[in-house]
Formats: C-alpha cells, sequence, structure tokens
C-alpha cells in the first residue's frame, strides 16, 4: 500500500467545489444537471446548487457535521424531488433511507476535504488509475471513485451508495461530477466563503 503522504496528495485531489457536470442514478433512472458547489468555512456546510433541464435549480446546504445532516436532510428539497421519482416502487422507504445515508456519508467525507486530511477510517484502493476509497458499516458501503488526474485534480468522481442486503452489484444511488472549474485549487484568498 502507499504511504500516508501519497494518500494524502491523492485525496486533496478530488474536486468537490467548483462547478460542473453531473448526473444522478437512482433506481434505474439518470437525471442529468449541471452544478455549483463550495464549502462555507463560516458556516460550516457545503452549498451545492443543481441545475436540471426542465425541473430547474436545487439547492442543497449539508452540515459538515454527520450527525446534523442525519437529523435534517430528510427534509430536503433535493431529497422530495428524489422521493417523487419513485414513489411507485414497493421498496421507496428503504431507498430514501439509503439516500438519507448517502448524504451523511458524504457530510463526512467533506468534512475531511474541508480539514485536508486523508479520512483513515476509509479503505484506499490504487487501481487503474482509480484512487477509490470506501466506507464501510453493517448495512451500507459508501464508494468514491476518483480517475483523469490531470497533475492538479481528479476530472472525474463517481459516489456510489450500496444497501449490503441487495448485494454489490447495483448500488441504489450513484453521483457523477465532472468539474470544468475547481476552485478548492484556488488559493483562500480568491475563494468564496
Amino acid at each position: 500500500m502507499k504511504s500516508q503522504v501519497y494518500l494524502n496528495e491523492q485525496f486533496k485531489k478530488i474536486c468537490i467545489e467548483g462547478s460542473g457536470k453531473g448526473r444522478i442514478e437512482l433506481a434505474g433512472s439518470k437525471y442529468a444537471f449541471g452544478y455549483e458547489s463550495q464549502i462555507s468555512k463560516i458556516k460550516n456546510i457545503f452549498e451545492l446548487a443543481l441545475d436540471f433541464p426542465i425541473i430547474g435549480e436545487t439547492r442543497v446546504s449539508l452540515s459538515l457535521n454527520p450527525k446534523v445532516v442525519s437529523k435534517q436532510i430528510g427534509r430536503t428539497e433535493l431529497i422530495e424531488l428524489l422521493r417523487q421519482r419513485i414513489e411507485d416502487r414497493a421498496d421507496r422507504e428503504q431507498i430514501i433511507k439509503t439516500i438519507e445515508e448517502f448524504f451523511v456519508f458524504a457530510s463526512d467525507f467533506i468534512n475531511y476535504k474541508n480539514l485536508g486530511t486523508y479520512p483513515v477510517h476509509f479503505k484506499a484502493t490504487l487501481k487503474d488509475d482509480h484512487f477509490i476509497l470506501t466506507r464501510e458499516t453493517p448495512h451500507y458501503i459508501f464508494n468514491v471513485d476518483s480517475f483523469s488526474d490531470n497533475q492538479t485534480y481528479f476530472e472525474r468522481s463517481i459516489f456510489k451508495i450500496f444497501l449490503k442486503t441487495q448485494g454489490y452489484s447495483d448500488p441504489i444511488m450513484t453521483l457523477f461530477l465532472v468539474p470544468q472549474n475547481c476552485d478548492s485549487q484556488k488559493s483562500d484568498v480568491s475563494r468564496k466563503s
């Protein structure tokens, strides 16, 4: 396995703040969007604006404290939008709970990005130029796969959550991010708070 210094360097190249294009895959459906994101150090939140064609803009403010996210995420506009997309499914409540857990895991991950510290409770794998981070709990597997390294940041990141009772072949939800502008690579002076 690579050294802690190498893992920290790779972790820092995962682009969380900036703008670009993305896609959410949920229960067999795909939703494309443009996005802008930033971490507000003053408010201790991750702010994400998703612009879906036809649907319009949806904003998410995600606390960098996973315990707060766990309590608040179910009442957000994005969860409501996703809930509407799966309302006819028999396993709807299980899917919604998994989506909410996705954002709890994401909050934890983004908090470590904000701190600039590799999260040691994530397992790192390097495979075919992919930097893959995995966190496993008794019920879920959360996976972040970053690739297309341009020496400054990864140009592709895929976030997935698997429900263990449903196996590892198909994630419940997948979030693809393709940053076209990575603000985390700019100095703190030029970054918005």
